[in-house]
């Protein structure tokens, strides 16, 4: 029994040495081995740490490319989701046409717009204000892009080529830049997210949205009832006006004391200058109302009653204090349009009204709805090819800027020769409009064959106006005019389409277009909910 007993110790000491091996080692052994185990360990360790560090640097990384913040959704509306960049878009529409507007008066926009306020109570700040209209327009894109999709309507080639060319105006506007990339531009443009894909889809909803708005409009059937209402219930802003008037100036003359700063006048002074002037004109008023000829009369008298900076203009011309033609929203503009406007206003009225600075005299001379037509014209221009040097001797004229008589001479050759082509065709506004396109220097006219619309007197430059509003102009006729204005300096051949309605009438129109239209968009928003997102804080961040 005590053999066997031993070999049940022996056996249980091996099976002990089996589960800890720890204890048939050396004290030496066993310091090497817990230096071993200590190392996997930090091996483990460095490896766990390194792995969470690339993991972090990849996702800083693809933070900074702002993958995440682009594709995050900033709007939602009528189930549609919006991400950064879409919103981003109007949002610095809206931003940079305030900012042309008021140019740039109005704001900073390399300042935080949330530190900048609309009015002077600080109620809102440019930040709000801008994603307001940017979710307004939003909105009105998507109402608008869900109507064209369901009425099947596409981008046709016209508007597929206005896509194009606003993507490449856009990116020549950033190589004149100075940009070195267009990608640098973008971002600086259209806020730090935006990609050029992004941008031609944001230009694309655009121009689709504004295309099918633009057919709903000219759909639309405006009578000519319907437009002599508008005229009824408009006509201090559709009828035109022609006047002569002075002004006489009021205001007091500042002085300068012995150390030579200004001295303003005092309100002493301002009252007394401007009962002075008030006497000059009841006193100029008073003679032409006396007078037969009242027109004659204050024409020749006007150049003793302004001032003396004003004096040589109206002795040389007896027509500088007439206006003509003026239309009723000018007039509404002036000091004395309340006077003007007035409904029993009769030829041969004289006013005298007072400014804040000054009295007008004014003489009523008509009014009446003018009912010129307007017209329509297609041309083709030939610029003179610049082919001369600056003469540094003459400082007053850049004559790299002035083409020479040669260059105006192959200008109006190649002008003749392409109107005699168009001449021995069929003579027709098509025929023409294809010679425009192929060959006009005109930028706003030689995609659409040259055609301006409903063009009024006094826009075009005086040749061009000259011939187009010449009397016994009549449809099919065309001609040459030459060209002398500046970066214009060339040869114009010119098509009369046709007369077009009065300028009036247009204005009228355009105006219950306009009406019926915003009462239609009001319709497709109308229970439209913009519900904001995550994404909206990376909205100009």
């Amino acid at each position: 029994m005590r053999g066997l007993n031993r070999q049940m110790s022996a056996s249980r000491e091996k099976r002990q040495r089996q589960a800890q091996p720890e204890q048939a080692l050396t004290q030496k052994q066993r310091a090497e081995l817990k230096e071993q185990k200590a190392a996997k360990q930090k091996t483990i360790l460095y490896t766990a740490i390194g792995v969470v560090i690339a993991i972090l640097v990849v996702v800083l990384l693809v933070w900074d490319s702002g993958i995440f913040q682009r594709g995050a959704t900033a709007l939602t509306i009528d189930g549609k989701n919006y991400n950064v960049n879409d919103v981003e878009y109007y949002y610095r529409t809206a931003m940079n046409t305030a900012y042309s507007q008021s140019y740039g008066t109005a704001f900073d926009p390399t300042v935080d717009l949330r530190e900048q306020y609309v009015d002077e109570e600080q109620t809102q700040s440019y930040h709000d204000y801008f994603l307001e209209q940017a979710i307004q327009d939003l909105t009105t894109a998507t109402a608008l892009e869900k109507a064209a999709n369901e009425a099947g309507y596409t981008l046709s080639q016209e508007d597929e080529d206005t896509v194009r060319q606003t993507m490449d105006a856009e990116r020549d506007y950033a190589s004149q830049s100075g940009y070195g990339d267009f990608s640098g531009y973008l971002k600086a443009k259209y806020g730090k997210y935006m990609t050029e894909g992004t941008l031609e889809a944001c230009i694309r909803r655009d121009v689709l949205t504004q295309a099918f708005q633009n057919q709903y409009a000219e759909g639309l059937d405006i009578t000519d009832e319907e437009i002599q209402t508008y005229y009824d219930e408009h006509k201090d802003e559709l009828d035109s006006f022609t006047f002569r008037s002075i002004v006489i100036d009021g205001s007091a003359p500042s002085a300068t004391d012995e150390e030579g700063n200004t001295v303003e006048p005092t309100a002493e002074e301002s009252a007394a200058a401007m009962q002075a002037a008030k006497a000059k004109a009841e006193a100029f008023a008073a003679a032409v109302k006396e007078a037969d000829d009242k027109e004659a009369v204050f024409a020749q008298l006007a150049p003793d009653y302004v001032s003396e900076s004003s004096k040589e203009s109206y002795e040389s011309d007896p027509d500088y204090s007439l206006t003509s033609d003026l239309s009723g929203t000018s007039v509404g503009s002036r000091a004395y349009s309340e006077w003007m406007l007035d409904e029993t206003r009769t030829a041969g009225d004289v006013g005298v009204i007072e400014s804040s600075s000054s009295y007008y005299v004014v003489l009523f001379l008509d009014r009446y709805l003018d009912e010129t037509p307007t017209a329509d014209v297609r041309h083709i221009l030939i610029k003179a090819e610049l082919d001369q040097e600056d003469d540094a001797a003459t400082t007053d004229v850049d004559e790299s800027a002035i083409p020479s008589d040669a260059a105006m001479e192959a200008a109006k050759a190649e002008a003749e020769q392409l109107l005699a082509q168009w001449e021995a065709g069929d003579k027709t506004a098509e025929s023409f409009g294809e010679l425009a396109n192929a060959n006009s220097d005109d930028p706003g006219s030689n995609k659409n064959g040259g055609l301006y619309e409903a063009v009024v007197p006094g826009y075009m430059v005086d040749s061009f106006n000259d011939w187009v509003f010449a009397e016994g102009r009549k449809a099919g006729d065309a001609g040459l005019v030459e060209n002398t204005n500046t970066n214009q300096y060339g040869w114009h051949v010119i098509y009369y389409q046709g007369d077009n309605d009065p300028k009036w009438k247009l204005t009228a129109d355009d105006a219950l277009r306009s009406e019926e239209t915003n009462t239609w968009l009001t319709g497709l928003t109308e229970g439209l909910e913009a519900t904001q997102g995550d994404g909206i804080k990376y909205v100009n961040p």
